[in-house]
């Protein structure tokens, strides 16, 4: 086993040279899809009445969080944004209904307080009378303009417009039947049926103003919210500048937010050790025991596994075959790869073996181990064996073939996590030992989110969908669109996962899920895959950040991020 995982390794040094030369396309990266805006609004974008184009130097009292962030800002327009790392800045600008801590209970964000009718259809949320508008622009100038239950209302039912192009239009127009405003700081909403993932829509949903779309103001270069923190600057592949919102009802510990883009983790990493970063999001295997190491830095994880696992296309010719998914999963060592990509010094567990799809940590997670009872243990001879009884044997070049097809395909990775691009080298020369032509290609990480989504890839790696809604996502029939289920469809598991949804109490809720994850195993949709621990370094200067995550607002009732 050593000497095998030895010799692969060193493979996986050898093809890494060579994704290097031929990873990306030949054509020009594609851009992410700008849904239309609605033809009612003006055609000239209002503006703020300044635009910096310089950051103000910081004086030396001035509270300051600097973020090394490996994620470039793909759009900071709220209801188009899919990306954790537009996350990390709108979730400071603009404020949602509620808030998730790190053990998914809800608390108050924009909402004081909310209940439930008995039968689950109707939920009432009573607003906050000390929010505001963020002033000092064009649009507000020096108003003191409160957020109101009729801006609730309004932003919700722009996303549940087909026309405006919101990433949430499916599930909030699944779910939500009409909203209603008795007051100015009350909004209820009346369902179609029971939505126990209803807290999670408010969560995820950002609020906006008619008066913003009325003026076709510019969300992407100047975002404007009610947040604890004012948008001042966004360069692009280097930084966002974000400042303190005097009139937020909690004043901000921080003056300024710096989120310095990163792309390389490593340079994140040094800068955290050199201290001109604070936080640095996402620290590598490599670097764990340099981190550790130091008595003014400390390793936190966010606590729940984010998925990350390499996909079939499932409607793909070869790969509609159960049996054949099934065969090649017997070729792949995973847990010898999991501790190649991730073993460390520091003993920190940074990744742990994923048999079902939802995290362990979430509802319906692999507690009992019902997703792992249907997986193949680890076996290239048992694996080869099963090829040649499906019909798909060597050829004179020592590739396998059916009818005439080679079994040839290639494995597309992003470009923005060397331990995916490592995985797909050595899942690729597994392959190829077993006489399987597979090669990994890496792809620009916008170009590589297009072609899963479109169905143009035959295998692929991707990462996260580990929220509550997660499994959803992943298992059940899309129509639509190939991500993150990349073409796959169980009519059983479509139905379980309707009434799973539908199921108000958290065990039997969770049984279902499990049952789900479990079928979804068995039927070899994804070649497997890990739960990532990503570890943040922290400077033991910053303070109230007890739960390691920047996804939330790092101001609210119950946080308030500052630096000492």
């Amino acid at each position: 086993m050593k000497k095998h995982l030895a010799l692969l390794l060193a493979l996986c040094m050898v093809l890494s040279l060579a994704l290097g030369a031929c990873g990306s396309k030949t054509e020009p990266a594609a851009q992410p899809s700008t849904p239309s805006t609605p033809s009612t609004t003006p055609s000239t974008p209002a503006q703020p009445a300044t635009t910096p184009t310089e950051p103000a130097k910081t004086g030396s009292d001035e509270k300051v969080l600097t973020i090394g962030t490996y994620m470039a800002i793909v759009t900071l327009v709220p209801w188009k944004t899919t990306s954790d790392g537009d996350g990390y800045v709108i979730r400071q600008v603009y404020q949602t209904l509620l808030d998730m801590d790190e053990n998914s209970n809800f608390l108050g964000n924009l909402a004081e307080s909310w209940e439930a009718s008995e039968d689950g259809l109707q939920w009432t949320f009573h607003i906050r009378k000390d929010c505001y508008w963020q002033r000092g622009n064009e649009l507000f100038g020096d108003e003191l303009v409160p957020v109101t239950a009729h801006d609730v209302k309004y932003s919700y039912e722009k996303y549940m417009d087909p026309d405006f192009g919101s990433v949430r239009y499916s599930d909030l127009v699944g779910t939500i039947d009409h909203i209603e405003c008795p007051d100015d700081y009350t909004v209820v909403f009346y369902t179609k049926d029971i939505d126990v993932l209803f807290e999670y829509r408010m969560y995820q949903s950002y609020i906006i103003c008619e008066k913003m779309i009325e003026a076709n103001w510019d969300f992407e270069n100047h975002p404007l919210g009610s947040g604890a923190y004012k948008f001042v600057e966004h360069k692009t592949d280097t930084h966002v500048i974000l400042e303190r919102n005097e009139d937020f009802f909690v004043r901000p510990a921080l003056d300024r937010i710096v989120y310095k883009i990163i792309t390389d983790k490593s340079v994140s990493a040094i800068a955290l050790q050199n201290k001109e970063v604070d936080i640095s999001l996402a620290i590598l295997a490599t670097e764990v025991a340099n981190i550790a190491k130091y008595d003014y830095l400390r390793l936190a994880s966010g606590g729940t596994g984010s998925y990350r696992w390499v996909g079939f296309r499932c409607d793909w010719s070869f790969f509609q075959d159960k049996e054949l998914r099934k065969a090649l999963r017997r070729a792949i060592d995973w847990d010898g790869a999991i501790a190649a990509l991730f073993a460390n010094d520091a003993g920190v567990e940074l990744a742990r073996r994923a048999y079902s799809c939802i995290p362990y940590e979430r509802p319906g997670g692999d507690i009992d181990d019902s997703a792992k009872a249907m997986w193949e243990s680890y076996d290239p001879a048992a694996a080869q064996a099963r090829l040649d009884e499906l019909g798909w044997v060597k050829g004179s070049d020592g590739i396998r073939a059916k009818d005439g097809q080679k079994l040839s395909f290639t494995l597309q990775v992003g470009n923005n996590d060397s331990a995916r691009e490592r995985l797909a080298v050595i899942i690729a020369s597994s392959f190829q030992a077993i006489g399987v032509d597979c090669t990994a290609q890496t792809a620009e990480w916008g170009t590589h989110t297009t072609d899963i989504k479109e169905g143009n890839v035959e295998m692929y790696i991707l990462g996260g969908y580990s929220s509550l809604d997660g499994g959803l996502r992943m298992m059940k029939t899309n129509a639509t669109t190939h991500s993150p289920n990349c073409g796959y469809s169980n009519p059983v598991i479509d139905e379980k996962l309707n009434q799973a949804w539908k199921t108000t109490d958290y065990d039997a809720r969770s049984a279902i899920l499990r049952e789900c994850a479990a079928i979804f195993a068995g039927d070899a949709a994804h070649l497997g895959g890990y739960f990532e621990y990503t570890q943040m370094g922290i400077n033991t200067r910053v303070t109230d950040f007890d739960h390691a995550s920047v996804y939330r607002p790092l101001c609210t009732a119950t946080r308030n991020v500052g630096v000492e």
